[in-house]
């Protein structure tokens, strides 16, 4: 389209001079015409005010389509519609002092279009004013709702690059005065209480990461001001924040540079990047670009190091405001690391990249050989692979778990693997004293560790073959060497083996992770008994509660893990024990890391707020299945507490069962008391239904109600655990059955039992021996072992049995009215 026609152009680089020396005289020409036109064109142009993301572009914001304010601008101004129309509403408008009702009327009509800046800054503004609305009537449930609806607008905001508005600086300086000057003692309301308190750790989190700004904008409040001045002046929506503070005449400069062909040139120019790093108002995608051109015109691998450890660098610089890294940055981040590991691998015997190098103030001269004829230059190669690892994870705990994009994000994560197992052996290759190099290597075998302790043995060797065959062919590691196949005994040995290197260390929080990994991979790949024994040996869980919370978090996995391991083996003892603390917590999401960044940072189970939110959370794809546990341990409920209730119902005395909230004795209880039981709709149901069907002895169902369970299709091996299920239900169905209905008989029949119960004889006499023995029952077998005599005199009632239900409930009750009256003594002394 011809810029003529356009509702508004911007002048292009090349005659931006001439057509300004044309504008200037064309104005001096107009405002000469008559004293009373100056007046009237200086009044429209105070009315103006440009809000704008950056500092210089307050005087060069795009022209308004619709010329309302009457002045000329440009060479062809004349040939706009306006001045075609004729009369005071047309050229006359631009040369008269005339009234313009007419023209505004006419354009009143006429939609106005706003850029994607224009209209992220209304909406900015349109927040500032409800929390001004919110502040004054003390609503802090609003002031919270805004205050997360500005800090999403600021993230898309840095995302497109535009910046830090300063209405946000703005909103943060009074939400932090309306804090300050409010006393939670003075709301009455319980909810905005508690938005007052959220509010208050909420911005004091975000203010941090902005003190600077803050304080300049209450030392000069001024120059954050939105509206226009006194004098006409355009107001500014930027102070300094802008991520493009370093755009215009410094980026040709560095561009101009960076063309250059001499050495002197390439290090200049390097000089200079490396000078802006870190300063404010730096544009890194400017500072990126130059780098990419830095390195096609260095000539030495000397050069091409020094510009990619640069490059790498700023590249993670440019999103460190973010929530996470881009995809493409991140993508751009993970080639630039291979190439630099492809040079130094190259040049391994010339060029050493470490952190123990000594600092080089002058980058054009090359390092000084050392001993071994190498020259080191300072840096850390497994850092950038480190920070790699860490924006990964982001973008998985920032992106939905139930769509396509996060399966096709999990892809990368061999790219990431790939990368560390390079990093192993370029330090395995540069560390020339084996006594520093288990210490250099435990950031790594950690790394490495953390990515495949949750996977079992099979998909561990897929991604350690991948690994392996996308390095070079004469790679290869003395701390973890490559097997001639990579099977499931190399696998089980590298966990050994990475566990036995950490466990060197001094780090005591190391050798801990690392006993957990080895605990956790072990239970997961049916390796029960093992995995228990280094549980027990390793005494971690003596000083877990005075750990880091992500170490806590290790540990509850590990735990429900060897839980799970347990039943698997259908060890239900075991796992009912091991699981019966942590499946109870109310807040069992929370203590396994599976909870939303969201709910990180609103309801953190953890005290420690000086851990960032992203290491007490998990990707997805780590999580464990939370209705499986739960099913698994209500089925533990089940095959113990039933048979266990039936005895103690029948007046054997039998030992005290922990009593928790998520047992199946607590679900038969309520499920007793309810007026209405329909058909079996969720997990819980089903295994309640189990139950239900086991106190009556009818094992089929019981075993039917737990075969519908579509949750078991999460373990391995499904079919042998629940035949083995099956089993175990058809035992407890049995002793439940002798509890319940001995007092009726004078003696049952073996034979009998064998067939109501699906079992051999020589089982259906080893579980009645067991009963006899263990909990005392005056009963016997025959010489023959065909029936269960049992002694009568001994056996309670019905009526007995009711009265001690009766005397159980009666006693809960006493116990809880005695709780709320010692409650409401001790706050009536307070």
């Amino acid at each position: 389209m011809s810029r003529f026609f356009a509702n508004s152009y911007e002048y292009e680089s090349g005659s931006s001079s001439s057509e300004e020396d044309l504008l200037s005289a064309s104005e001096e020409e107009l405002m000469s015409s008559s004293s009373s036109d100056n007046e009237d064109l200086q009044e429209s142009q105070d009315e103006e005010s440009d809000d704008s993301f950056f500092d210089e572009s307050a005087s060069e914001s795009d022209v308004d389509s619709d010329d309302s304010d009457g002045r000329p601008y440009g060479p062809d101004w004349f040939k706009k519609p306006e001045f075609r129309k004729g009369g005071a509403t047309g050229a006359n408008r631009f040369l008269k002092n005339a009234d313009y009702s007419d023209s505004e009327s006419d354009d009143e009509g006429k939609k106005v279009v706003k850029s994607a800046k224009d209209k992220l800054l209304d909406e900015m503004r349109s927040v500032h004013d409800k929390i001004d609305v919110a502040e004054m009537t003390q609503d802090f449930v609003t002031v919270l709702s805004e205050l997360d609806t500005m800090t999403r607008l600021v993230t898309r905001a840095q995302q497109q690059n535009y910046g830090i508005p300063n209405v946000f600086i703005q909103v943060l300086a009074q939400v932090e005065d309306a804090v300050a000057a409010t006393s939670q003692q003075d709301i009455t309301n319980k909810a905005a209480a508690r938005a007052y308190n959220t509010t208050k750790q909420r911005v004091r989190k975000i203010a941090r990461d902005y003190e600077e700004i803050i304080a300049k904008y209450r030392e000069f409040p001024e120059a954050f001001s939105t509206e226009p001045t006194e004098d006409g002046a355009a107001a500014q929506d930027n102070f300094a924040v802008s991520s493009f503070a370093l755009a215009g005449k410094k980026a040709a400069d560095l561009s101009s540079i960076a063309t250059a062909t001499s050495e002197s040139d390439f290090f200049t120019a390097l000089r200079i990047v490396i000078d802006s790093r870190g300063k404010k108002g730096t544009d890194h995608q400017a500072q990126i670009k130059t780098l990419e051109e830095l390195l096609d015109i260095a000539k030495s691998p000397y050069e091409t190091i020094l510009a990619y450890i640069n490059l790498i660098s700023f590249r993670f610089d440019s999103s460190a405001t973010l929530s996470y890294q881009p995809i493409d940055q991140w993508k751009a981040s993970q080639r630039d690391i291979a190439k630099l590991f492809d040079i130094l691998e190259a040049h391994v015997g010339q060029y050493h990249v470490s952190e123990f190098a000594s600092r080089n103030d002058f980058i054009e001269d090359e390092p000084q050989t050392n001993e071994q004829g190498v020259k080191e230059i300072l840096g850390s190669v497994y850092s950038f692979v480190e920070r790699l690892d860490d924006e990964f994870n982001k973008s998985l705990l920032n992106t939905d778990p139930h769509s396509s994009d996060f399966l096709d994000r999990l892809k990368d994560e061999q790219s990431v693997y790939n990368l560390i197992l390079r990093s192993q052996l370029y330090l395995e290759a540069t560390t020339t004293v084996q006594a520093d190099l288990q210490k250099r290597l435990a950031r790594v075998l950690i790394r490495r560790l953390d990515h495949i302790y949750y996977k079992s043995s099979k998909l561990v060797a897929i991604t350690e073959s991948k690994a392996w065959r996308s390095l070079r062919q004469d790679s290869k590691s003395e701390v973890t060497p490559l097997g001639e196949e990579v099977n499931e005994a190399y696998v089980f040995k590298l966990i050994d083996t990475l566990h036995q290197m950490l466990c060197n260390q001094k780090d005591g929080s190391q050798r801990k992770r690392a006993a957990l990994y080895q605990i956790y991979f072990y239970a997961l790949n049916n390796e029960f008994e093992k995995a228990k024994e280094m549980l027990l040996s390793s005494h971690v869980q003596s000083s877990i509660n005075y750990s880091d919370p992500p170490l806590q978090i290790l540990f509850n996995r590990a735990v429900v893990q060897l839980g799970l391991a347990a039943f698997k083996l259908c060890l239900i003892d075991d796992c009912h024990q091991i699981l019966n603390e942590v499946s109870t917590s109310t807040h069992l999401r929370d203590i396994l890391g599976q909870q939303s960044l969201q709910r990180v940072a609103n309801n953190n189970a953890f005290s420690n707020t000086s851990v960032p939110n992203e290491q007490l959370c998990l990707p997805f794809h780590q999580h464990i299945n939370l209705d499986l546990i739960d099913v698994v341990f209500m089925t533990c409920s089940l095959l113990i507490e039933v048979p266990h209730m039936a005895a103690f119902f029948s007046g054997i005395k039998v030992k005290r069962i922990p009593y928790s909230q998520k047992s199946i004795r607590r679900a038969l209880e309520h499920y007793d008391k309810s007026s209405f039981q329909g058909p079996p709709e969720t997990l819980r149901d089903r295994v309640l239904y189990a139950a239900k069907a086991m106190q009556r002895g009818d094992w089929e169902v019981s075993v039917s109600y737990l075969n519908s369970i579509p949750t078991w299709s999460m373990l391995p091996n499904t079919e042998e655990m629940l035949a083995n299920l099956t089993q175990r239900v058809q035992v407890e169905s049995l002793r439940t059955y002798i509890f319940t209905y001995k007092r009726f008989y004078s003696k049952l029949s073996v034979e009998k039992l064998c067939e109501m119960f699906g079992l051999a004889s020589e089982k259906v006499v080893e579980v009645v021996t067991t009963i006899i023995t263990d909990f005392d029952m005056r009963a016997a077998l025959d010489e023959g072992s065909k029936y269960v005599v049992f002694e009568k005199g001994f056996e309670i009632t019905k009526l007995e049995e009711v009265a001690v239900k009766l005397a159980k409930e009666t006693k809960y009750v006493s116990e809880r009215l005695n709780e709320k009256k010692y409650v409401g003594n001790t706050r009536r002394q307070e």
